[in-house]
């Protein structure tokens, strides 16, 4: 037999409702792909100084820096560019399980607005109650002991109740 599923005005919304911890593997991740951003950057800015040494030297003096030198420089870049890469792959996977876990919310979240849409539904018959009773007391010509039952029409207008669903509606 299958398991009725709780309605949702019935789920305990202040317990099912709680957004998920960050993992520590994301922050692990984010420090390792900025190490290995660094250490390219470090590689980069060696061969960009050696370039320009390379192309600053004077001709007919003794060479401080060989063409060969300036591109086994240039050659040592790719291993950090890799690295970069993978620490990247790695962050940005970490990252999309997180999402993941967020974007199972959202079936809790519909719950919990379709909760929200039966209360107003509930509140707005509770308060036709209240301005049926004002209209037969006015038909009826008493007066009665409270003005609240008078209130009741404005409540139902569109700045009240009215207002309560149009924002429910209005978000996503």
């Amino acid at each position: 037999m299958l398991a009725r599923t709780p309605k949702a005005a019935d789920m305990d919304f202040a317990s099912i409702l709680k957004i998920p911890p960050m993992p520590a593997a994301i922050a692990e991740a984010e420090r390792k792909w900025q190490a290995a951003v660094a250490d390219r950057e470090t590689a980069q800015a060696k061969h960009r100084e050696m370039h320009r040494l390379w192309h600053n030297q004077v001709p007919g003096m003794p060479p401080k820096i060989t063409a060969a030198e300036v591109d086994q420089a240039g050659a040592e870049i790719a291993p950090f560019l890799e690295r970069e890469k993978e620490a990247l792959q790695t962050l940005e996977a970490q990252r999309a399980a997180f999402d993941a876990e967020v974007a199972s919310l959202k079936p809790k979240i519909e719950a919990y607005r379709s909760a929200i849409a039966a209360k107003i539904d509930e509140l707005e018959d509770f308060i036709s109650i209240g301005a049926a009773f004002y209209a037969s007391s006015v038909q009826a010509k008493v007066k009665l002991p409270s003005r609240m039952p008078s209130r009741c029409e404005s409540l139902l207008s569109v700045h009240g109740v009215g207002m309560l669903r149009r924002l429910l509606n209005a978000v996503d």
